[in-house]
């Protein structure tokens, strides 16, 4: 099977009735990250079954743009329970799929297979759900990020709610046994006949112009680019620019109409970690804050492609109702006013990529204003004690994880308070935070979740604050 017959299957089964261009756009993108043979030299590499598996991930998402970033996201999800409650005993969603085209017992097993894509707080999440007939029984397998660890052990499977929408919407597309059947068939069949290539190479020249390009900016055969968006006022180079420093090297992309400011490394050029890189260019973008007198936040981004990739600019427009109503009074209550700023304070500054003030300001929500004499215990360490447990349970184990690794055993009030609090308020001796260090800026994230999860549940029941358009108060 080689890609260009793949296109054609693909096209037919699961795009139609799109425009042909369009499927092209989403292998394109596809080899652009590395998830099919690169280049018209690899054109006639027969694909295996992990390929051919990748390239049906890339028509989850609606625009092919994003087919070949959806593909690497959706295949490393992890079975919940881990491998052995798995389809085939396999431990990621890209070894499922590979696993169902592998025999014609195995597609006949299949039920369904459910892919998901989440969107909250404009990012997305991305799920799976595989149904399977299994001795007479059927079965569920959910797939969830591999950062999930509490959802890898074994057993968790059952205690996991399959069917679950975490988010208010979310797109799914669902494959039956028919489609692996079908796509199985062609899969054999071009493998006994086994016959040569046929193409007429157009599909390539654009992206050849584009490898000459992408070499310009350093990039090689075994690169494992690490992209970040930047929003900043700085001056920035108008085109896509390579940029030495520290003895380190990356890349710099304009903003333009579709795209944001961004930074691209090569992790495996440069010999540095994730976190190192991070800590890299927010010293990097510190130098040009001095030099500019102009903010410059790095934001998240992904890593994984073997080419340097600008990022595309989500739009912050908000959400548009069909029927807009809103019936709230102002509150008579100062301080209740006063919450409400430092908690918009604090939304505000997590938008802008500023973790440390968007600690501070979720902090200071349920901060008590009473002075304490030094002799009775701190009110807010007392009340964090206190509902941590209930505020806990409402967040995700993704976010529970990094907290609670951060934490390290640390009294929950004591961390938040003055790991957290005191660090990034005072330049303290004892509690000292580096705003530019990848591990700090990550721990604080992990911290700002929790410290937002603890101002919202303050707001809800020490004030009886409703979150409705239409209520004052909750029920």
């Amino acid at each position: 099977m080689y890609a260009k017959n793949l296109s054609h299957i693909l096209h037919e089964a699961l795009a139609r009735p799109d425009p042909f261009d369009d499927t092209l756009k989403r292998f394109e993108h596809l080899r652009g990250y590395g998830r099919l043979p690169r280049g018209r030299e690899n054109a006639a590499t027969r694909l295996n079954d992990r390929q051919i598996a990748s390239a049906v991930l890339g028509f989850v998402p609606t625009s092919p743009r994003w087919a070949g970033h959806v593909s690497l996201c959706l295949g490393g999800l992890c079975a919940v329970g881990g491998a052995n409650a798995s389809f085939k005993a396999s431990a990621t969603l890209l070894d499922t799929v590979a696993a169902v085209l592998s025999s014609d017992e195995a597609c006949n097993s299949l039920v369904a297979m459910t892919f998901i894509i989440e969107r909250s707080n404009n990012r997305d999440e991305y799920h799976a759900r595989v149904i399977f007939d299994e001795g007479g029984k059927r079965k569920t397998v959910s797939y969830v990020s591999k950062m999930a660890i509490s959802l890898l052990t074994d057993g968790a499977e059952e205690r996991y709610d399959h069917d679950r929408i975490r988010t208010a919407s979310a797109r799914h597309l669902a494959l039956g046994r028919d489609f692996f059947l079908r796509l199985r068939k062609e899969v054999v069949l071009s493998r006994q006949l086994d016959l040569p290539l046929k193409t007429n190479w157009t599909e390539y020249e654009n992206e050849e112009e584009r490898d000459a390009f992408h070499k310009s900016l350093g990039a090689g055969p075994n690169s494992h680019f690490l992209n970040l968006p930047v929003d900043t006022a700085v001056a920035w180079p108008r085109d896509p620019t390579r940029v030495e420093f520290a003895g380190h090297r990356f890349v710099l992309f304009p903003k333009t109409k579709d795209n944001t400011n961004s930074i691209s490394i090569d992790l495996t050029a440069e010999r540095l970690s994730a976190e190192d890189a991070r800590t890299l260019l927010n010293r990097f973008l510190s130098i040009l804050s001095w030099c500019q007198d102009q903010h410059a936040a790095l934001g998240d981004g992904w890593s994984g492609n073997p080419v340097p990739v600008p990022i595309r600019q989500y739009g912050k427009g908000g959400t548009i109702a069909g029927q807009w109503l809103f019936s709230r009074s102002l509150p008579d209550d100062p301080e209740l006013l006063q919450r409400l700023a430092y908690y918009r304070e604090g939304l505000n500054a997590r938008e802008a990529g500023l973790v440390t003030f968007a600690v501070l300001g979720f902090f200071k929500v349920f901060e008590r204003r009473a002075k304490s004499d030094g002799r009775s215990p701190n009110a807010t360490k007392i009340w964090i004690r206190d509902v941590f447990d209930t505020v806990a349970a409402t967040l995700t184990p993704e976010i529970m994880k990094l907290f609670e690794e951060a934490r390290n055993g640390k009294d929950v009030e004591k961390y938040v308070f003055y790991n957290c609090r005191v660090a990034t308020a005072h330049a303290s001796e004892e509690f000292p935070s580096d705003a530019d260090a990848s591990l700090e800026i990550q721990r604080l994230h992990s911290a700002a979740d929790v410290i937002h999860a603890l101002a919202r549940h303050f707001l809800k029941t020490e004030y009886s604050f409703s979150d409705s358009y239409y209520s004052d108060h909750t029920k």
